[in-house]
């Protein structure tokens, strides 16, 4: 088996871009690109599933619908691996010294932190996250 070249922790938005034809054109190709290299290793924080659970329940994200209902299989279909919620991120999430409030980004940058996961994002405000690399 090849050895990993990079760990990618994919952001919410780019995992909804990424299973929607009409929105992946958002990710630059030379991104896409290293999305699709099969020695790097794909995360998706735990977080993001809740992340798209709720916004999809208060009306705010109703593209979620589709992703939700085959999560698994489309988590499978892109080769990545969930990173569970533990305490020791939960811990890191709220004592980052980041003046950001979302407390999903907190989490996914904890989870980027601990994990040695490079972000993929296209929000720069997790360029001022302590720790966080951020790709795009």
């Amino acid at each position: 088996m090849a050895e990993k070249l990079m760990k990618l922790l994919i952001d919410t938005h780019v995992l909804l871009w990424l299973v929607d034809e009409a929105s992946v054109a958002r990710i630059p190709l030379a991104t896409a690109a290293t999305l699709r290299q099969p020695e790097n290793d794909l995360l998706v924080s735990a977080i993001t599933s809740w992340e798209l659970s709720l916004k999809y329940w208060l009306g705010k994200l109703p593209e979620a619908r589709i992703l939700l209902a085959a999560w698994s299989l489309v988590v499978s279909r892109l080769r990545m691996t969930v990173v569970p919620l533990t305490d020791v991120h939960g811990i890191l999430a709220g004592q980052l010294d980041w003046d950001h409030k979302d407390p999903f980004d907190r989490m996914i940058a904890a989870q980027s932190v601990l994990e040695s996961a490079t972000l993929v994002s296209a929000d720069t405000a997790f360029d001022t996250a302590h720790g966080v690399h951020r790709l795009w």
